[in-house]
């Protein structure tokens, strides 16, 4: 199956996982282990190290390194002056408001958990293939939170869910995984475009601001720019 996104204007098709699952040393998945790669940051010699290779230890020391938004902090639309028009951001209405997401927030936190009119929401972004993604939380029933696990599977962000710890790839919303392998998260309808078009269909839109940081700490550019091997440690 392909999945097409749509970003930016333009479209990227990524391919799905398989719907089959199996087990292999007690782990069930339904894509190939050594096909989920690990961003080290560099912490071993090795900068790229596939999951069935990497060793506990460093599995948690990555875990959340990338700090997910538990506690999204919104602001009104002029909470950051550093925001320019031509800034994307990942728009999204819910519970009779509209909200704003800056890439340049994302860029760095990649995951936002929030409940929005009583709906348990996800906002996603992987800065590599600029998918950005809104789903519902709610996987049979129980209400997950997610996080980040500095891996890829095909150039596109791995999640992991805090309450089964399954690894999910995000541009499908499909647990490739653990536990959940094979469940599937529901997308919401949002949009991708610059934050001045945004802005002029909901002028009284909210807006992401950080997570109590210095707002002015998220006005880099995204990775196509560049980004410096100590970056993580800098902002987390």
């Amino acid at each position: 199956m392909i999945l097409v996104i749509a970003c930016g204007g333009q479209q990227t098709a990524v391919a799905t996982p398989p719907s089959v699952s199996k087990e292999t040393g007690g782990v069930k998945h339904s894509v190939p282990l050594e096909d989920i790669v690990f961003d080290t940051f560099g912490k071993v010699s090795s900068r790229f190290v596939p999951l069935p290779e990497i060793s506990e230890e460093l599995r948690l020391e990555l875990k959340d390194a990338i700090t997910p938004v538990l506690e999204p902090v919104y602001g009104g639309p002029g909470a950051l002056p550093w925001l320019r028009d031509d800034s994307l951001v990942i728009g999204y209405e819910g519970g009779g408001e509209t909200f704003a997401y800056p890439i340049n927030i994302l860029n760095y936190h990649e995951i936002v958990n929030d409940n929005i009119g009583g709906e348990p929401v996800l906002i996603t972004y992987c800065p590599l293939c600029f998918s950005g993604v809104v789903f519902n939380r709610i996987v049979d029933g129980d209400s997950l939170t997610f996080g980040n696990i500095s891996a890829l599977y095909q150039s596109d962000l791995v999640m992991y869910d805090h309450q089964t710890g399954s690894f999910w790839f995000q541009v499908a919303g499909e647990a490739v995984v653990g536990p959940l392998t094979g469940s599937r998260l529901t997308p919401l309808p949002s949009a991708t475009m610059p934050w001045g078009d945004w802005l002029r269909l909901y002028p009284e839109t909210k807006l992401l601001k950080g997570t109590g940081q210095s707002g002015n700490a998220f006005a880099a550019g995204t990775y196509a720019n560049g980004f410096g091997t100590g970056y993580q440690d800098r902002i987390n």
